[in-house]
């Protein structure tokens, strides 16, 4: 699977937050008594864009094939004709971003939304905003986050994430026409001018909405729940082999994030508020599909909120290298009655009746086939349709409400936010050149050029460094931090701790496919033996190993024997939240990065370089985080 990841760079000021305006000690009308209670209010607005142009998909593909000023197709090449509604000439399509691009809506499958929690306890607050797009950058986030300093509101304690959605619209800029400094940007400017305001109305919601609410939270990996969620390189029974979780990591080394966590607001009386989900996973189980979708989190909240009650919010956990479900197997699970149901595969007439079928033979015609385990054997729907991206989201919802239901009440008792500052050097010199053509909303005067960034003053197309922000949040018994990108796993729960996964890091002789390895599958043999030094700054073959294979021996997420991040945490529940603030891309281990590939290039087993702001970027987020001194 090789998608272009948003290269946002929104920029906007990463300096200590402005003192909120006078205002009422409670900004947007929210709950602030300081009477040991919780409080909590949800608010959702939709960002579903009013779809543009549309066009005849003749080899139905979902990719535009014309000419962005030929409707009729007629000039050489222009292969596919548009409706030209407007009169203009042009091609004024809704592109999604995700994947390819020149991928157009042609339709809306389901809504994509801003939700809003507003918590509080003794004056103490925070609003968690999630947004179903591919990835919101810092532009619009940082003129959300002023009107509502306006208002009083203490701008810190405003954590915003898109969950990476590969259905919703482009609002970077990188799906439109695929020639970088020539082509036509995937934004539409008066969309992206209507999302401050959207985003607003749910926070205000949130606000307003506030009750007095107990808490329930659980967490649990979920290689933990079934053997069909992993594959049979982690002792399971999935059809993919490296299945793990009911993620399919398709980069080496396989380090997984699989845990669900979620925290339940609810009424004293027992009735649901709002329905906090966090876990990893691409929601781009779809494919590249051709209308807009929240993809498999749509199904994952309606779900939850059906057996639950309240509403339901979703943000990513540890997104990076690579954490999807798309190209994997899930079984196949429907809504029965708005409860999650699997579907089993059954026995047939012929099956009861054939005497060699020990699993059927003298079973009810109909009754689910048993495997040797004495386990219903499960049926698996196809990738990338609607039915595994469904299946996806109710098994997610399944565990979380299982998760809900066991919970006792959790004591909560304290809401605390910090955060610290974050300059990333935008090293990745396809993103100085989308910069420099202004394929983005990205205003040059908003990068740091000063002490306070690392980056190559040499080089006149370099624009400086992204000034963001990462944030360390408790909330009672959970703690999370935030990463402004795709964050690898490795970074937040470390590296796996059994000898296979050390043997396999220490000694490329046993890394690859042939070899059965869990961890390293993809590894060339031709690479043993060849040191990491020889292929981390190229493309082309090292002798006959294939240099886009190798990982670094041993593998290790820095220099030196840095915590991982979940160390820095004492709380009860531990996590991530990726795209926190600013996206930049994958962060991805400084040591294992390949800098010869970019997205001109092939890249092999290291796609997630191509589309990293800096290879320092992780060790500056690991600082960043470690700056923070716990209150």
């Amino acid at each position: 699977m090789k998608h272009l990841l948003p290269l946002v760079l929104l920029l906007g000021c990463a300096e200590p937050f402005p003192e909120p305006a006078p205002a009422p000690a409670a900004p947007l009308g929210m709950t602030l008594a300081d009477d040991g209670v919780v409080y909590a209010g949800f608010g959702v607005a939709d960002l579903t864009p009013e779809l543009g142009e549309t066009f005849t998909d003749l080899n139905d593909n979902n990719y535009f094939e014309g000419c962005m000023d030929d409707p009729a197709a007629a000039g050489a090449g222009c292969d596919e004709p548009f409706d030209d509604a407007n009169g203009n000439g042009r091609f004024d399509p809704t592109f999604i971003g995700g994947y390819g691009p020149l991928r157009p809506a042609m339709g809306v499958h389901d809504p994509v939304e801003a939700r809003a929690l507003a918590l509080s306890k003794d004056g103490d607050y925070v609003v968690l905003l999630a947004l179903d797009l591919v990835g919101l950058g810092i532009l619009r986030i940082e003129q959300l986050r002023a009107a509502l300093v306006e208002r009083g509101f203490d701008g810190e304690r405003l954590i915003v994430s898109s969950s990476h959605n590969h259905q919703g619209p482009d609002v970077v800029g990188l799906w439109g026409d695929e020639e970088l400094a020539e082509g036509t940007s995937g934004l539409m400017p008066a969309y992206q001018d209507t999302l401050v305001a959207r985003m607003t109305v749910a926070v205000e919601q949130a606000a307003a909405n506030m009750e007095a609410v107990q808490v329930r939270m659980a967490a649990q990996k979920l290689r933990e729940r079934s053997p069909w969620f992993n594959g049979r390189r982690f002792g399971g029974k999935n059809p993919t082999a490296k299945m793990h979780g009911l993620i399919h990591d398709i980069r080496d080394p396989v380090v997984v994030s699989d845990q669900l966590f979620v925290a339940h607001f609810e009424r004293p009386d027992g009735s649901a508020v709002a329905t906090f989900l966090n876990w990893a996973g691409h929601p781009e189980v779809r494919g590249s599909g051709d209308e807009i979708s929240s993809d498999y989190v749509g199904y994952l909240r309606d779900s939850v909120e059906a057996q639950l009650g309240g509403r339901a919010l979703f943000f990513p956990e540890s997104l990076g290298g690579m954490q999807s479900a798309l190209g994997g197997d899930v079984p196949l699970v429907v809504d029965v009655d708005g409860e999650p149901t699997w579907v089993f595969d059954s026995c047939g007439s012929d099956d009861v009746a054939n005497v060699d079928d020990a699993k059927c033979f003298g079973q009810a015609e109909g009754a689910a086939r048993i495997d040797a385990d004495g386990d219903p054997v499960p049926q698996w729907p196809a990738g990338s349709t609607w039915e595994f991206t469904e299946s996806l989201g109710l098994l997610l919802a399944e565990a979380a409400v299982d998760l809900v239901r066991s919970a006792d009440v959790t004591p909560f008792e304290r809401i605390d936010v910090q955060s610290a500052p974050l300059y990333v050097p935008i090293d990745n010199p396809i993103f100085q050149l989308l910069i420099g053509v202004n394929r983005f909303e990205a205003p040059v005067d908003a990068f740091v050029t000063d002490g306070r960034c690392d980056y190559d003053r040499a080089n006149v197309a370099h624009p400086g460094c992204s000034p963001d922000r990462t944030w360390r949040v408790r909330l009672g018994p959970a703690q999370f931090i935030t990463a402004p990108g795709e964050l690898f796993p490795e970074f937040f729960w470390g590296l796996p701790d059994d000898s296979r996964f050390r043997g396999e890091s220490e000694n490329t002789s046993l890394r690859g496919a042939a070899r059965d390895s869990v961890y390293f599958p993809q590894h060339d043999p031709d690479c043993d033996g060849v040191p990491w030094e020889v292929c981390s700054g190229r493309t082309s073959p090292a002798g006959e190993c294939d240099c886009l294979t190798l990982h670094q021996a041993p593998y290790v997420v820095e220099a030196g024997e840095g915590a991982p991040l979940v160390d820095l945490l004492d709380a009860e529940y531990r996590f991530a939240v990726s795209l926190g603030g600013n996206y930049l891309g994958y962060i991805v281990p400084n040591p294992d990065f390949n800098r010869g590939v970019s997205l001109l290039t092939d890249d092999g087993d290291h796609y997630e370089d191509t589309v990293c702001a800096s290879p320092k970027h992780g060790d500056l987020l690991l600082a960043a985080q470690r700056s923070i001194v716990p209150r």
